[in-house]
């Protein structure tokens, strides 16, 4: 049976308190024989005194004048606070007494007690008596002396010193008891209930304590736990860590990816698994040794560390084998780039141990969850895709399905067409009249650019638009497309036409804090009127509305530039952004205009032509494509149109033959 420190504080103090109380208890019964022993020999002594005093007076005296020696007999009375009354008796005849209350009682037998303690002996005596002897004339004469005890001053007395006694029998042992209990409970109890918590919780260290012994216990299992927690970090990091490059291991790796998965299925989100290997990493070893070859892995871990992000993770798996895992990638534009930065870092030359190496890497790529959706198949997947990378020659990287990996390879090369078709001039800007519908005349022109390749011909807008919109190639193209459309504006000025043009402007145009100065400073280069520029925003920009967003296109407007809202209806539309933008021109899309022969069609038609007219803009309908729109637009009062029906885009040459 095991007990806990408080119940052993418990027993011991229950100990101490019990034999306190015995001993206490003895110690009164002791001091109340000695109190007995006290209080018997005043009575005695007094009258054995007083007995030998009357022997040498009762010699001389006789019996009729015995009752004068009363005062003597007064004064023991008096003196002793345990007498009551003194007596003088003859053959139990009464001589003398101190009380006449005794007067006529006579005192016949004599009081024994056997066996018992002093203080019953006094407790229970009423009287003690002594033989008075003395002679007169030679003839021998006994009386006898009687002291009649106060019982009532004799139980007083002990009545009070029970009491101060009992008071102290009571309250020492409670002292005793409260001093042990606070020694015990903070000197050892607490302590050692503090070392129980530490040694099982080992959360919070406790200060030192008083006692020396459990100072030393304290300070032992301080520095063992301590150890023991420093050893235990060293071999959770060993166990999580690749001994040679210091990157995570596949016990890491395995970690990582479980939260990531886990995290990827709530959000719905995707991350890039890439298994990268060495290219020709065995002659390095075969050529330079194996201590090279290990100061190159340490390097490259390092190189590889540098490269991607602080929220990826990269691994070492064994040999020349890497994990990198790659997250938030906003495109697969950006990942290829963070891919081509990892081999380009790699690739670079480097000295190791004084040997000048360089050496290339393959890296096969799975996307979660498109390629996998467990460590087990993103693994297999991308290993698989890497060795395909080798296959192609190497130095490459390559994407688990041939189709996806096509499809990355087609973006990448677009992406760097469309770059270099820029540097090499093969964009375009093509025309497209708005015209009046009452008069039939043209009233302006929506620049549209095009890319006319010398290899694939015109290719698309939507081919390259959104993948530039994506990469931010948008700003760059943008400019580009403004500037053209000026210096078109200034020659069709010299050349007396007064043709407005609208050029397309995306939100990251206008957006960008040095747009309006881009804007004002080539219309005072090419000394064009602004009143000649109308820019294209499209409902995405109002979706997004804000303070800075509106004082934009103040500020283009107080320049003199006007604002047209393309697509309405096809997005966010709301009727609001109307009152809170400075809109000039309202355009209806072309889906719309698909639907104008059906009733919900029109209606939805009329009310926006109606809506503009009420806000002062011009209505402008894109995509009409034959008489019968035409009419119709005529018929709800519609401002302007453009579409196919009077002429598709056409270069500026072309425009007005």
């Amino acid at each position: 049976m095991r007990i806990s420190v408080r119940q052993f504080t418990t027993i011991t103090l229950l100990c101490v308190i019990a034999i306190t109380y015995i001993g206490m208890g003895f110690y009164f019964i002791q001091q109340q024989e000695r109190t007995a022993k006290v209080i018997h020999k005043s009575i005695y002594s007094d009258l054995y005194s007083l007995s030998y005093t009357l022997s040498k007076e009762l010699a001389n005296k006789s019996k009729e004048q015995v009752p004068s020696i009363r005062p003597i007999l007064d004064r023991t009375a008096i003196d002793n606070d345990f007498v009551e009354a003194v007596l003088i008796l003859q053959d139990n005849n009464l001589i003398a007494t101190t009380d006449p209350f005794y007067d006529k009682k006579i005192i016949k037998n004599v009081e024994y007690f056997e066996n018992i303690s002093m203080y019953d002996e006094v407790r229970l005596r009423t009287y003690a008596e002594h033989e008075v002897s003395f002679y007169r004339i030679n003839k021998k004469y006994s009386y006898r002396l009687v002291f009649i005890i106060d019982k009532n001053e004799v139980l007083s007395y002990f009545t009070e010193y029970n009491v101060t006694s009992l008071i102290y029998l009571l309250i020492a042992p409670l002292i005793v008891f409260a001093m042990i209990f606070i020694l015990m409970k903070y000197l050892l109890a607490i302590p050692l209930e503090k070392l129980r918590q530490f040694a099982y919780y080992q959360n919070k260290v406790p200060s030192s304590f008083l006692l020396k012994e459990l100072e030393t216990i304290r300070h032992s299992m301080v520095q063992t736990f301590s150890r023991l927690e420093q050893e235990k970090n060293e071999l959770y990091i060993m166990s999580r860590t690749d001994e040679l490059s210091g990157l995570a291991n596949r016990n890491a790796l395995d970690e990582y990816l479980k939260h990531l998965i886990e995290t990827s299925k709530r959000k719905k989100t995707e991350f890039a698994f890439l298994f990268l290997d060495l290219d020709d990493f065995k002659s390095v070893n075969d050529s330079l040794g194996h201590d090279v070859g290990d100061e190159l892995l340490k390097h490259l871990a390092t190189v590889i560390s540098s490269v991607i992000r602080d929220n990826d993770c990269v691994a070492r798996i064994g040999g020349d084998e890497f994990i990198v895992v790659l997250q938030d990638y906003k495109s697969l534009v950006e990942l290829t780039t963070i891919i081509k930065r990892i081999q380009d870092s790699l690739s670079q030359k480097m000295v190791v141990l004084t040997n000048p190496i360089s050496i290339n890497s393959s890296i096969g790529v799975a996307l979660y969850p498109q390629n996998g959706t467990d460590i087990l198949s993103l693994m297999k997947h991308s290993d698989i895709a890497m060795y395909e990378a080798k296959n192609k020659g190497k130095a490459q990287y390559h994407f688990f399905t041939d189709d996806l990996n096509q499809r990355v390879q087609d973006v990448i090369t677009l992406d760097k067409d469309m770059r270099q078709a820029l540097v090499n001039k093969e964009y375009k800007l093509f025309y497209q009249p708005k015209v009046d519908i009452l008069t039939n005349e043209v009233v302006g022109v929506e620049a549209l650019i095009r890319w006319d390749s010398p290899l694939k011909g015109l290719i698309n807008p939507l081919t390259f638009i959104p993948l530039a919109e994506e990469n931010n190639f948008i700003l760059e193209l943008g400019d580009w497309v403004i500037e053209e459309a000026i210096k078109q504006s200034k020659k069709w000025m010299d050349e007396g036409k007064n043709i407005s043009i609208s050029i397309n402007v995306s939100t990251k145009q206008l957006l960008d804090m040095s747009f309006v100065d881009k804007v004002a400073s080539l219309l005072k280069q090419y000394n064009v009127d602004p009143k000649q520029i109308d820019l294209e925003i499209t409902e995405y920009l109002l979706l997004k509305f804000n303070e800075n967003n509106s004082n934009v296109l103040d500020k283009l407007r107080e320049i003199g530039l006007s604002i047209s809202l393309d697509d309405f209806g096809t997005g966010y539309s709301s009727l609001s952004y109307l009152k809170k933008f400075s809109i000039d021109y309202l355009k209806i899309d072309k889906s719309f205009m698909d639907d104008y022969d059906d009733k919900d069609g029109a209606i939805f038609i009329e009310t926006i032509v109606k809506m503009g007219q009420t806000l002062n803009l011009v209505i402008i309908a894109e995509g009409v494509e034959t008489a019968e729109q035409v009419a119709y637009l005529k018929s709800i009062r519609c401002d302007q149109y453009q579409g196919y029906y009077f002429s598709k885009p056409l270069p500026a040459e072309k425009l007005f033959l």
